[in-house]
């Protein structure tokens, strides 16, 4: 048995750092070998866009993966290709291995599929792992008696090795100018206190030490996984602040007080000026009611690699 973690070619986000991280910790950690399997996203003929021979993205070498160039190879009935959200066209193409649908993200799914194969799913997917609480609630929803396990993810371990002393931190409210770009556009002309920053055009070393300025990272853009980015900056020493959209409105995956959540940011502006200027004024008061988060986020680590054993071990006994 083999495994064959599925990641669009040449990407470099979320999701494919995780099918990386996957396929390195069932390497690692088990018998078993794992690959990936690069999809070429611009081609139609999705039952035929894999595998293509790339190499994995510069920024992931680190995880030290191998991929698979022949389908005949993989698909074998004593494999199993492990699928995300995104790519779920990719199993037209699978007739014999084990399917597994990664639900990383719930919205990639409705934007990409529009729900249009939830039949098909239903009928092929052996196995549906889990990232969020949110996916989970999904899956329940949409997929009866469907067979789950959480898989979920952990931040780079580059984030959180230091924490810069408070004197070092600006009032600087980070941001990612990819999700919920009007809402913040709009935030900025009325709240003026502090000094907008979006996280863009940075290497990880950058975004480190950018986080490690700053005292607030907001995102009022959706939420359709278990999102790396407030994670990041939560366990890099800022204070976060979200809507309660997809994930964000379970404390489950974004475990923060309900002070630092907004229903509707456009409408309680004055309580978000107001909850910008107390942090920037009392830094030390706010990030020690985060103190819980972080150590969550630095327990993610070992939950992943015993969620993966316990994957691994479920095909294993068949």
């Amino acid at each position: 048995m083999k495994f064959y973690i599925f990641a669009p070619a040449g990407q470099t986000s979320g999701g494919p750092e995780l099918a990386h991280q996957l396929c390195q910790t069932i390497n690692m950690l088990t018998e078993y070998e794992a690959y990936m399997c690069y999809v070429d996203t611009d081609n139609r003929d999705c039952a035929n866009a894999f595998p293509i021979d790339v190499e994995s993205p510069g920024a992931y070498r680190e995880y030290a993966t191998e991929h698979v160039v022949s389908k005949e190879e993989m698909d074998r009935k004593e494999n199993v290709v492990v699928v995300p959200e995104a790519l779920t066209y990719s199993f037209l193409g699978i007739s014999n291995a084990k399917k597994v649908l990664w639900w990383m993200s719930v919205d990639n799914y409705l934007a990409s599929t529009r729900e249009e194969n939830l039949k098909e799913l239903e009928d092929t997917v052996e196995l549906h792992l889990l990232q969020s609480y949110y996916a989970k609630n999904y899956v329940e929803q949409k997929f009866a008696n469907a067979k789950m396990l959480p898989l979920t993810d952990y931040v780079n371990l580059l984030h959180g090795q230091f924490l810069l002393p408070e004197m070092y931190r600006r009032n600087v409210v980070l941001y990612n100018p990819k999700k919920g770009k009007e809402c913040i556009d709009a935030l900025k002309q009325q709240i003026t206190g502090v000094q907008w920053i979006p996280i863009m055009g940075l290497n990880l070393e950058e975004i480190i030490v950018l986080m490690q300025s700053s005292k607030v990272y907001v995102d009022f853009g959706n939420h359709p996984g278990k999102d790396r980015i407030p994670r990041e900056a939560a366990v890099n020493g800022c204070c976060v602040i979200t809507n309660k959209k997809g994930s964000a409105a379970f404390s489950e995956d974004v475990p923060i007080l309900e002070q630092y959540k907004f229903t509707d940011p456009l409408n309680e502006v004055a309580r978000l000026d107001a909850l910008l200027m107390d942090i920037c004024a009392n830094y030390s008061e706010h990030i020690s009611n985060f103190a819980e988060y972080r150590d969550w986020i630095k327990g993610e680590k070992n939950r992943f690699d015993a969620e993966a054993l316990k994957f691994v071990e479920s095909f294993s006994a068949i």
